[in-house]
């Protein structure tokens, strides 16, 4: 019985710290893959926007590829996953919320930013330059960041439990009724009849 080819460890590792530099270009024609966690308190930009950076660490997946297009050269690409339960404020409440994140995105590796063309504004993935080694940390913290809802607010917000304010006696209604709204003027003004 033969052992089914895997992946050389090089190529498909676990790691709890993305890597600062990887050359990406390498990794896509490799078909390398990468993933982790990452705790939140580790992202600074994105922790500047949560209400804590306390709960689960984000689960990252990092995959290498190339596409095959008819006529085409091969392209080099790279997949991200994110997946993270976020602590948020919500706006509609102001209570805390837990956002939950789960997206993926496709990036086209490139040497140089291309134009933004109406063509690479409608691609259906994105123009990463990759000519230098990139901060996978980045990338992640880059992607949660964009996966924001721009408006967070719970599906339902929660029953506050404040307690009802007293409805005051009915004949205290009935005497403020009754009361006149100015009664009470000629005395502050004095009493003209009388000068």
């Amino acid at each position: 019985m033969t052992a089914a080819p895997s992946k050389s460890a090089s190529d498909r590792l676990a790691t709890s710290r993305p890597p600062h530099a990887l050359a990406l270009f390498d990794f896509a024609r490799t078909d390398g893959e990468l993933h982790g966690t990452v705790a939140l308190s580790a992202l600074s930009r994105l922790r500047d926007l949560l209400a804590s950076d306390a709960g689960a660490p984000v689960q990252w997946t990092l995959r290498g590829f190339q596409r095959q297009r008819a006529g085409m050269r091969p392209q080099a690409m790279v997949a991200l996953r994110v997946h993270a339960e976020l602590g948020l404020i919500c706006q509609r409440c102001l209570q805390e919320m837990t956002q939950e994140i789960d997206d993926a995105a496709e990036f086209r590796l490139v040497i140089d930013e291309p134009p933004l063309t109406l063509e690479e504004l409608e691609a259906e993935d994105e123009a990463l330059p990759a000519e230098n080694p990139i901060d996978v940390l980045e990338l992640i913290e880059d992607q949660l960041i964009l996966a924001l809802p721009l408006v967070p607010m719970h599906a339902a917000c929660p029953d506050r439990q404040t307690a009802e304010p007293s409805s005051p006696p009915a004949d205290a209604g009935e005497r403020e009724e009754r009361q006149h709204p100015f009664a009470n003027l000629r005395e502050l003004m004095g009493n003209p009849k009388k000068r």
